[in-house]
């Protein structure tokens, strides 16, 4: 498990249990939806201040975020069900809103990587922590 991996698991995790104990059912997936419109824009910014803008790569990005979505909304789904064929109650959306917080963790990597290449004002400590993430996972997370 790479280094993104652990972060999405943990996010999720935590993201779960705040929803439960705050019964905020589906606010994770507004605030996704907001997180993955900022990384889309500053993704097209970056590449077109990089002289890199691709109409094919911006439409993969934005297939995969609407895949996300799908999934998202998949799991939301799968929670229903198994709360109205069992008679545990503790689905209730919270697995949905572990995941969109998974997501959201994601994003927001994305989001600041956009930022270094647009070459933003970003402390140094979070630019070093960037760099270990990306060459964690690339390296599949191996020390």
């Amino acid at each position: 498990m790479n280094i993104e991996q652990k972060v999405a698991l943990v996010s999720g995790v935590i993201g779960a249990v705040v929803s439960y104990m705050f019964d905020l059912v589906g606010v994770a997936v507004t605030i996704l939806i907001l997180f993955m419109l900022t990384d889309y824009i500053t993704g097209l910014v970056a590449a077109g201040i990089q002289k890199e803008l691709n109409s094919r790569v911006g439409w993969t990005g934005f297939i995969r975020k609407i895949y996300v979505l799908v999934l998202i909304g998949l799991i939301y789904a799968l929670e229903y069900l198994a709360g109205y064929y069992t008679e545990f109650d503790i689905f209730g959306g919270h697995i949905g809103d572990g995941a969109a917080f998974a997501y959201i963790a994601i994003e927001f990597i994305s989001i600041t990587e956009n930022g270094v290449k647009m070459g933003a004002p970003i402390p140094q400590f979070i630019q070093d922590l960037l760099k270990i993430v990306n060459d964690k996972s690339k390296g599949g997370g191996k020390q």
